[in-house]
């Protein structure tokens, strides 16, 4: 009913929003409002969980017959490419949820005439994403419009077993994972899921930041299924660069985003707006056919964030500022550094939290990384380190000398916490808050070992109260527990 409901309002000539009936009534009320959506599609049991408001419901359940004797053909209509097709609602940075208006044109540019995947009539897409989330837009209209099959996942969250059943039962040839989800279908791969997962052509991840050792095992065990590490913000819909990797030996120590899909124009740009030579870091600004229209009623934001084209001479010829930095290689290929508003300043230094990670990244054993500034004592700002590591992987005081060779002293976090997974929204994403608070001894390679004599305790106490710890070791390293030169 999902899929055929999508296909009406726009036959019709609407534009839908999709709703997630798993948020809070608060958020969903929200959206309704802002929207101003006039008719809601739902089902009985669905219905019960929306808010009230001006909005007409329709539970498709109940208006079955009725449904069924209307006419089976489409009104004749004339729908502009900048015609709005749909307004999917991301979170903003005050709290309040953004709209992200997107007219047809942009579904088009993504889904047909693409340089980064080619669909045949025998293929199967599987639709994984919930549908508010901006992934749906491909797993949905790429089959549709390509004339391939729609395959929909049975059940919720999925699992790297439930995942390859699917994949199996489906005969499923392209498939999109978020990072998440795809470092956890990685991990799982064994004798009993690899036959299951054959009919796999073409894995797009994306999300967040791909584990190189991931990518790589991933190329390996399945070399003849093409990955594709895709990025891109909602406001670019979906996609607007592409790496397809099919051979192990192309992944270093990061993957990159690639290039940009067709009918996408990609600049990084520094602080004065000009393009940031190869190598140098920049923000990264988009354009071209995938642009949305804006924010549903936020004209100031959308001037904010869409900024005119400072290259182009075509009117009104605008790009989205992503907030992301990046830099192109020599290769041609874009690499990912981070995020402008991962941008702390901790002790006077201002430092980039994902420089950090991806020198975490690039160690051995690490497969996953997240660093935050975590402030659970009020003043007391400290870089905390969340890792997911191999069986085989150094310990922990190793990691940490390592990150002194290589980051100034100031950028190595007090803490390296290491995590069995790291926590993940429902749309598969790394979920920053969900990470837990680190212990108070960090984790060390030596053995406590409790102050003996009358000035080891007294030397113990005073680190305890400046390291705020339960406890301190007479061979502890006052670096190692989170120590620095300004305490």
């Amino acid at each position: 009913d999902l899929i055929v409901s999508l296909l009406a309002i726009l036959s019709a000539g609407g534009a839908y929003v999709p709703l997630d009936t798993s948020y809070p009534a608060e958020r969903l009320a929200f959206m309704l409002e802002d929207s101003r959506a006039s008719l809601v599609l739902s089902h009985s049991a669905l219905a019960l969980r929306l808010p009230s408001g001006s909005h007409r419901t329709l539970c498709l359940d109940e208006i079955a017959d009725a449904v069924a004797s209307r006419p089976s053909s489409p009104p004749r209509l004339s729908i502009s490419p900048q015609g709005l097709a749909y307004v999917i609602y991301t979170s903003g940075s005050t709290g309040r949820p953004k709209g992200v208006s997107v007219p047809h044109q942009a579904v088009i540019r993504l889904v047909m005439h693409s340089n980064f995947f080619a669909l045949r009539a025998d293929d199967v897409v599987l639709h994984l994403a919930p549908i508010a989330f901006d992934a749906s837009t491909f797993e949905v209209w790429a089959p549709l419009l390509n004339g391939a099959r729609l395959a929909l996942f049975p059940s919720s969250p999925p699992s790297a077993e439930s995942l390859a059943h699917a994949v199996s039962l489906f005969r499923v040839s392209t498939l999109w994972l978020t990072a998440g989800l795809f470092h956890q279908l990685v991990d799982s791969l064994d004798d009993s899921l690899l036959p299951l997962l054959q009919p796999l052509r073409t894995l797009l991840a994306g999300g967040d930041v791909l584990s190189p050792s991931h990518v790589r095992a991933w190329l390996t065990r399945l070399p003849h299924c093409t990955l594709v590490n895709g990025y891109g913000p909602t406001e670019n819909t979906t996609f607007t660069c592409c790496a397809p990797l099919s051979d192990a030996s192309q992944v270093g120590t990061s993957v990159p985003l690639g290039r940009p899909i067709s009918n996408t124009s990609v600049f990084v740009l520094d602080r004065f707006g000009q393009p940031s030579p190869i190598g140098i870091p920049g923000e990264l600004f988009t354009g071209g056919d995938g642009l949305a229209r804006g924010y549903l009623g936020q004209p100031a934001l959308t001037a904010e964030r869409f900024v005119p084209h400072p290259f182009s001479t075509s009117p009104g010829a605008r790009l989205y500022r992503t907030g992301d930095l990046a830099r192109w290689r020599a290769d041609g290929q874009l690499e990912f550094l981070g995020r402008t508003d991962f941008q702390v300043k901790l002790r006077g230094f201002r430092l980039e939290l994902g420089e950090i990670e991806a020198a975490l990244a690039r160690q051995p054993g690490v497969r996953e990384v997240a660093v935050l500034v975590r402030e659970d004592v009020p003043g007391d700002k400290r870089l905390v380190a969340y890792l997911v590591l191999a069986p085989d992987s150094p310990s922990v005081s190793e990691l940490r000398r390592a990150l002194q060779q290589q980051l100034p002293g100031y950028m190595v976090p007090a803490h390296l916490l290491p995590l069995d997974a790291l926590p993940l929204t429902p749309n598969g994403k790394l979920d920053r808050r969900a990470l837990p608070a680190p212990d108070a001894r960090p984790s060390l390679d030596t053995g406590f070992v409790a102050p003996q004599s009358a000035l080891e305790q007294q030397l113990a106490s005073a680190w305890q109260s400046v390291l705020r710890l339960d406890k301190v070791g007479v061979h502890d390293n006052f670096f190692d527990l989170g120590g620095n030169s300004l305490l």
